[in-house]
């Protein structure tokens, strides 16, 4: 059955992005002109199912609704106030999991465009899915906390921001968490463009609580990830559009090996995207050699994930206990359908599959654990996305 499925998946790729996830949404409501009052409702309904049965990642299923309000005020032509409220209920379970207020200010002028507050990046930034997975948006990440600065020219444009993770006071627990992104494609030709991406994920403070370890003193420290490439578009007709794309992706960090345990690493990938309406492919190459993404898809880190969360008959599982795959190779596809029921109402199906290239490089070979491990997930979602003007 999984090697059928393969065969399809890919298949239909060949035959068959302009985005990288069918979850994705571009966000072009947040900031809609109103006369004075308005109200701004999304609402995601979703299912994610990862069938992984690799060592690296676990797999888990998502099934949620999200619902977000937000109350409008339009200042002037380019000023909007917001105050609403971002619900998440997991099905499956009797209480809500998140409700967090929102609250923020967006300034536009011309190419410009500046939020404080709380931003929802509901494209993830346009960042590749190894520096920022696409699962992101299907939880609480969704809502964003921070600064955003965008502009926005026809040739060229550009996404800074800085998301506040968590928050501390005097003697907290634990550390302050905080990510720093950037995103830009800068213009070469009329169909070739420079991408450049990065992402810093900050853990520290002063002002919480430290420990100092004999073996090693370091209490704050950063996980950079950086990618930079060329990406190619052009259309064959009306309707099809192709875009090739080739990235070289760096991670450093200063943290201790205890938390992550390469200092430096590298990655190459590729991906060939083709969209015709409403159907969307991805064909994609990653190799990675000591590859830590600071918020990318699990399934591009060079080390198991699972190390300290699997357990038989309560004995943790030691197969993946300093489990590495130094030179992670895999081949990645995924294709995607959406439909509009209605205005503002959309629905959307997505299939995606993971072929381990790499042989497994130690002495547990299993089943999960070998050359040409295949894993795969799928998803649907309907979502409602509108303004109404007072």
């Amino acid at each position: 059955m999984k090697k059928l499925l393969f065969a399809l998946l890919f298949s239909a790729s060949f035959m068959l992005v302009a985005q990288e996830s069918v979850f994705y949404t571009k966000d072009t409501l947040s900031n809609t002109p109103i006369n004075k009052f308005g109200l701004h409702v999304y609402n995601h309904n979703f299912i994610k199912n990862n069938e992984y049965f690799n060592f690296i990642a676990d797999g888990y299923t998502l099934l949620a609704t999200q619902l977000h309000p937000q109350f409008v005020y339009q200042n002037s032509p380019e000023l909007q106030f917001k105050a609403g409220v971002f619900v998440q209920k997991n099905f499956g379970e009797s209480t809500i999991a998140h409700v967090l207020p929102t609250f923020s200010a967006h300034y536009r002028n011309k190419a410009h465009q500046l939020t404080f507050g709380n931003t929802v990046a509901s494209n993830n930034h346009g960042m590749i899915e190894p520096l920022l997975a696409s699962e992101k948006i299907l939880s609480r990440e969704l809502i964003e906390t921070g600064i955003r600065y965008q502009y926005t020219k026809s040739k060229w444009q550009l996404d800074l921001w800085l998301d506040w993770e968590h928050y501390i006071r005097p003697n907290d627990d634990f550390k302050e968490v905080f990510t720093l992104g950037f995103q830009t494609a800068l213009p070469l030709l009329p169909n070739l463009s420079l991408p450049v991406q990065w992402l810093t994920r900050h853990r520290g403070g002063q002002i919480n609580k430290k420990f100092r370890d004999p073996r090693n003193i370091t209490d704050i420290y950063d996980l950079h990830n950086a990618a930079i490439g060329l990406q190619y578009k052009f259309h064959t007709s009306d309707y099809d559009t192709w875009n090739l794309s080739s990235f070289w992706l760096w991670h450093g960090t200063d943290a201790p090996n205890a938390v992550y345990p390469f200092k430096r690493g590298n990655a190459f990938y590729a991906t060939l995207t083709y969209r015709n309406r409403n159907f969307n492919a991805v064909l994609a190459y990653f190799r990675g050699s000591n590859f830590i993404p600071a918020r990318g898809n699990e399934m591009f880190y060079s080390y198991s994930l699972k190390a300290n969360v699997n357990y038989w008959n309560g004995v943790l599982d030691n197969r993946y206990v300093a489990h590495q795959e130094v030179d992670r190779s895999l081949l990645f596809t995924k294709i995607y359908y959406q439909k509009a029921l209605s205005k503002n109402v959309v629905l959307g199906a997505q299939l995606e599959g993971f072929l381990q290239l790499n042989p497994a490089i130690d002495s547990v070979v299993t089943q999960e654990n070998k050359e040409f491990n295949f894993d795969y997930s799928y998803g649907v979602y309907l979502r409602f996305n509108e303004v109404f003007k007072f």
